[in-house]
């Protein structure tokens, strides 16, 4: 099998920059999920909050490191400052069955919560930062299927919580999703916080000198393009963006997305705090 790194555009942008290269349709990125149940669209543990969608990028068959059933990802994302902490009483209540402690029983997000579950193939890990990051594998029934809203926000969000909507919708990068291959020597490769000399190895991870210039900073696999360095422990098949979708790093940095890992985020995360529970 032929390993590819791709260029990740959106359909703003492919028409000028992917010139005569091959453009291959990719999903989509922006606040509609992917059909999966609206029961199990992603939700932060510690308060129920539905977290927001950023983008569901469809993986070439070599990155489909789950099983060639699941043919690709959605990602998501959540503010919270206190994600550490322990479930509060109200959503422990209500996941329980018992709403006699929720402060307003007739509002509609705690009935969603009480039907959510967890999806089977859902991994949920926090930044480090401020904010959990949830990535679901999908068929390709739910990758086609209608596209789902987000469910109902709590009716309050709790101390800690930030909703990042605007900030969204004004930073964000949003759209249909194109993959364009790139020439990079880094395909099929794990990338090194310091490579090696491209004749000592010829399967060593090297050094770009003008990736700026001739690679895109939102990727699949190859070159790592995060002018802070290469995160340690990334496996050939990531997928590294900054704004796709909305989705934040501290602030404006590169976040990648390890999608032969269980543990995404790698260590980054103080936890994995939800592993997929399908091994593919």
């Amino acid at each position: 099998m032929r390993i590819e790194a791709f260029d990740i555009w959106t359909e703003d942008n492919v028409a000028e920059e992917a010139g005569d290269r091959p453009r291959l349709p990719a999903g989509w990125a922006g606040p509609a999920g992917p059909g999966i149940d609206v029961s199990a669209w992603p939700r932060s543990p510690r308060t129920g909050q539905p977290m927001l969608h950023c983008f569901t990028l469809r993986l070439p068959e070599a990155y489909r490191r789950r099983g060639p059933d699941l043919v690709a990802v959605a990602v998501f994302q959540w503010a919270d400052e206190l994600y550490f902490k322990d479930p509060s009483p109200q959503v422990t209540a209500v996941i329980a069955g018992s709403s006699a402690d929720v402060g307003q029983p007739g509002h509609p997000f705690w009935a969603e919560l009480a039907q959510a579950r967890a999806h089977p193939r859902l991994q949920i890990a926090d930044d480090g930062v401020a904010s959990l990051l949830a990535m679901v594998w999908l068929t390709e029934a739910e990758l086609n299927g209608p596209r789902v809203d987000r469910p109902t926000a709590a009716p309050s969000l709790a101390a800690g919580e930030f909703d990042s909507s605007s900030w969204r919708a004004r930073h964000g990068q949003f759209g249909s999703l194109w993959l364009v291959p790139r020439d990079d020597p880094n395909a099929g490769v794990a990338p090194v916080s310091f490579p090696s000399d491209a004749d000592a190895d010829a399967d060593a991870y090297v050094d770009v000198p003008d990736r700026f210039d001739v690679f895109h900073a939102e990727h699949l696999g190859g070159t790592c393009m995060s002018p802070d360095g290469v995160r340690d422990g990334l496996s050939p098949w990531y997928i590294e963006v900054s704004r796709l979708g909305g989705i934040s790093y501290g602030g404006d940095l590169d976040i990648a997305l390890d999608l032969d890992s269980s543990a995404f985020l790698g260590d980054w995360s103080t936890a994995v705090l939800i592993p997929g529970t399908d091994a593919g």
